[in-house]
C-alpha cells in the first residue's frame, strides 16, 4: 500500500463527517480523483453510513409508533373509564328521579275512610297525575314477611288484631311535588308519619337501594 494511501485512508473518516482542515480535505479529493482503491473503500463508507442512518431512522420511526400506540391505548382506556362513569351516573340519576319522587304516608289506626279520601283528594290537588296506592294493614305485615323470608318465622306470632304495622299510601309522583306533599300531611288529621327519599343524595339514594336488594 502507497504511504498516501495509507494517510488518505486515516484521513477518510474525518473527510466523511467533515471535520477536516482545508489542506488535509484538498489532499484527500486530490487523492481519490487517481486512486480506485480508496475511491473504493471511501464509498463503502458512505454505505456503511447511509445504512446506519436508515437504521436510526427505522429505530427512530418505531420508537414514534410504538409511543403513539401506548398514547392511543391509554386514550382508549381512559375513554372507555369515563363512558362507564358518564353511563353509570345518567343511570343513578335516572334511577333517582323516577324512584326518590315516591311518598309513603302512614296512617293511624282509627283513620276513616272519609279522612283517607280527604287525603287523597289533598294530594290530587298538588299533582293530578299522581298514582295513589292504598296498603292496608295485612298488605304491610305481607310486605314485612317478604322482606324477612329467611326468617319469616320471626313475624309468626303476628296477624290480625295483634298487627303492629300501620296501613299507609304510597304515592308515586315527582321530586318537587313528593315535597310540596310531605310539607301538606304534616297537619293532617289521621296521619301519624310521612316519609320519602326525595331530599336524599341520588348516590346515597341508589346506594341505600342496592344494601336493601343484598
Amino acid at each position: 500500500m502507497k504511504k498516501e494511501c495509507e494517510i488518505v485512508q486515516d484521513l477518510l473518516f474525518g473527510y466523511q463527517d467533515k471535520t477536516l482542515h482545508e489542506a488535509s480535505k484538498e489532499l484527500v479529493e486530490e487523492h481519490l480523483k487517481t486512486c480506485e482503491d480508496c475511491r473504493k473503500i471511501f464509498s463503502e463508507m458512505q454505505k456503511e453510513e447511509d445504512t446506519n442512518e436508515n437504521n436510526e431512522e427505522i429505530d427512530y420511526l418505531k420508537n414514534i409508533n410504538k409511543k403513539v400506540k401506548k398514547k392511543n391505548k391509554l386514550l382508549i382506556i381512559v375513554g372507555v373509564i369515563l363512558g362507564i362513569i358518564v353511563l353509570l351516573n345518567i343511570g343513578i340519576f335516572a334511577y333517582y328521579y323516577s324512584e326518590a319522587g315516591k311518598v309513603q304516608i302512614y296512617l293511624n289506626d282509627d283513620i276513616k275512610e272519609e279522612q283517607i279520601e280527604n287525603i287523597k283528594n289533598l294530594i290530587t290537588n298538588i299533582d293530578e297525575n299522581a298514582k295513589i296506592k292504598y296498603f292496608s294493614k295485612e298488605d304491610s305485615l305481607n310486605q314485612m314477611k317478604e322482606k324477612f323470608k329467611s326468617n319469616e318465622n320471626l313475624l309468626s306470632g303476628y296477624g290480625g288484631e295483634n298487627n303492629p304495622l300501620p296501613a299507609f299510601l304510597e304515592v308515586d309522583t315527582s321530586i318537587e311535588n313528593a315535597k310540596k306533599i310531605e310539607t301538606k300531611m304534616q297537619s293532617i288529621e289521621g296521619v301519624k308519619k310521612i316519609t320519602g327519599s326525595f331530599d336524599s343524595n341520588p348516590y346515597l339514594f341508589m346506594f341505600s337501594k342496592v344494601m336493601v336488594e343484598m
